[in-house]
């Protein structure tokens, strides 16, 4: 039973602390303010430490990203935290009569918020802030990458117009070719080259995989392409698939930890065909807990799939899209997922194939998937133990 609640008020320099005894009523420890660094740390921990860990609760306003650190040196300790939204917090503000903010007055505001509401949140709360820092963070390299690709391509069109003829587009970033224009980024520089030489490249690359009559195909054509020599280009050539190769193994890395989550790892929609740890990260990281909602249809509101209205007096649009208001990587997570269960033998195929046949678009039929997705998400997050088919 929790007998401590600590409330801490996050800012970039400088933190407050204030201890509330819900036995007793009052502060223990009223506004102790404490650097954001290591002497700090240990000023609050002295005061923590004479406190019994298992009947303590800490609890941090959402501010931006300044919280992050202290969280992980309280969580590595084994104390029990969680993040509020400061909305949540503010009506306890109203302690002063002059409806005064102000950090000492804050931190005693998270305090008693938590002695008052802390049954109601849900330690997943925090964990899913973890989860969406990883998804985030994701989705940024994703979109580095696909300009990177682009960029090497705009390059390529210059020195080596005739690649991609050879190869195809996806061809070009295979290992095998980017091995090669790593050393030789030119058409000039790869038709001075043994073909023998360009092969091994190839094969130590791809491991052998990647066929050698395209490495000769790519051998012919660079002895008569009409791109130009530029080692300026070359070099440009050179750092983008270095930037692509670093953006790739980074991705491979958060994928790893997305899929280790406890959230993600221990979820019950893997019970969905087609599903990955990866879209159940990007879902999670934004419903955060199912608690959160009473109907599927909250859930499609969030996404953005719900419709837009477009009307007008009597004139009412006889075609609608969705609205896109909602959290960008939840509706991508639910459009992806639902297209993966499309290709399985599932009920969500014979649904797109439905709504397909009804005229629809497959990106039209693809949202109508995802917001059918949602209800199933809905049920299988509500109900964990119960049997679903798809």
């Amino acid at each position: 039973m929790a007998h401590y609640f600590i409330g801490i008020d996050i800012a970039k320099y400088e933190h407050v602390v204030s201890i509330y005894d819900s036995f007793t009523g009052e502060y223990t420890l009223d506004s102790l303010h404490f650097a954001n660094d290591s002497k700090g740390y240990k000023s609050l921990m002295a005061h923590l430490s004479k406190l019994n860990r298992d009947e303590t609760v800490i609890g941090f306003e959402s501010t931006a990203h300044y919280h992050q650190n202290l969280f992980n040196y309280l969580t590595e300790k084994k104390y029990k935290c969680y993040l509020i939204n400061p909305y949540m917090t503010s009506r306890f503000r109203s302690v002063s009569l002059r409806d005064a903010k102000n950090d000492d007055i804050d931190s005693r505001a998270i305090a008693t918020f938590l002695s008052f509401e802390y049954k109601k949140l849900k330690e997943e709360e925090f964990l899913a802030n973890e989860l969406k820092e990883l998804c985030v963070q994701r989705d940024y390299l994703i979109k580095q990458l696909s300009k990177d690709k682009i960029k090497l391509l705009s390059y390529l069109d210059k020195v080596f117009p005739e690649l991609e003829a050879v190869v195809t587009k996806a061809g070009i970033y295979s290992r095998a070719i980017k091995a090669i224009l790593r050393e030789y980024p030119s058409a000039r520089d790869i038709s001075a080259v043994r073909i023998n030489h360009l092969i091994s490249l190839s094969d130590k690359a791809s491991k052998g995989k990647y066929p050698s009559a395209k490495i000769r195909k790519l051998k012919e054509a660079a002895k008569i392409s009409v791109g130009y020599y530029s080692q300026a280009i070359g070099l440009k050539i050179r750092h983008s698939i270095e930037s692509q190769e670093s953006e790739e193994k980074q991705i491979d890395e958060i994928e790893a930890m997305i899929k280790q989550h406890p959230i993600v790892s221990n979820s019950p929609l893997y019970k969905l065909k087609g599903i990955n740890a990866t879209e159940i990260g990007y879902i999670m990281s934004a419903i955060i807990s199912i608690d959160r909602f009473d109907s599927p249809d909250k859930i499609v509101a969030l996404a953005g799939l719900d419709p837009k209205i477009r009307q007008s007096g009597t004139w009412s649009a006889s075609k609608t899209r969705m609205s896109k208001r909602g959290n960008r990587l939840l509706r991508y997570a639910l459009i992806w997922t639902a297209y993966n269960m499309t290709r399985c033998d599932s009920k969500m195929k014979i649904y797109y194939e439905k709504k397909r046949a009804e005229g629809k678009s497959h990106y039209n039929a693809l949202g109508h998937c995802a917001g059918k997705l949602c209800r199933y998400i809905f049920f299988i997050l509500k109900h964990p133990e119960a049997e679903f088919i798809n």
